[in-house]
């Protein structure tokens, strides 16, 4: 199955997803994020990258262009497919990144944590587990971890709720 990339005007990406849901062999959603709102218990979800459409099919790279450049005259708000080296799909290893990072809603979930004694975030649950040695950035106040992978040109941002500086 290839995973093709959409950069879609931002009012638009829902109905495109519901759109392209709907069509035979494709399966369509947006990458989402669950973040904590400062001053309130509670989290949100929003999209991950913003704008962007992620397309699961079965069609190969030219089939997938001629099928999106006949779609594209009906459906307004695709800007363009992301390409490097006329090649949009995502590489294997790109998507066993987004389903170790993803749930099966396509959100990436809050982590859980603490600071160990070497002043480094030691993972408790969740999805950062695996990418602990990933983390370059935390952000405290706004319960954020960046990590140092790429991903769309741009490094990777999670929920981190750090819960207590030693291990009980």
């Amino acid at each position: 199955m290839n995973c093709y990339v959409l950069y879609c005007l931002a009012t638009k990406v829902e109905q495109l997803c519901d759109i392209f849901n709907g069509i035979n062999d494709i399966h369509a959603y947006i990458p989402k994020i669950e973040e904590h709102v400062r001053y309130q218990e509670e989290y949100i979800v929003k999209p991950l990258f913003p704008n962007y459409l992620f397309i699961e099919t079965n069609k190969g790279q030219s089939e997938f262009d001629v099928f999106l450049e006949s779609i594209r005259k009906e459906k307004k708000g695709i800007i363009r497919e992301l390409k490097k080296d006329s090649v949009s799909a995502l590489r294997d290893e790109e998507k066993e990144l987004l389903n170790m990072l993803l749930n099966n809603e396509y959100v990436l979930k809050m982590s859980e944590g603490y600071i160990g004694d070497n002043g480094k975030a030691i993972i408790t649950k969740g999805p950062l587990k695996a990418f602990e040695d990933n983390i370059v950035n935390l952000d405290k106040r706004n319960r954020l971890a960046y990590l140092d992978i790429k991903f769309l040109d741009r490094n990777i941002k999670a929920g981190l709720w750090i819960k207590q500086n030693t291990v009980m």
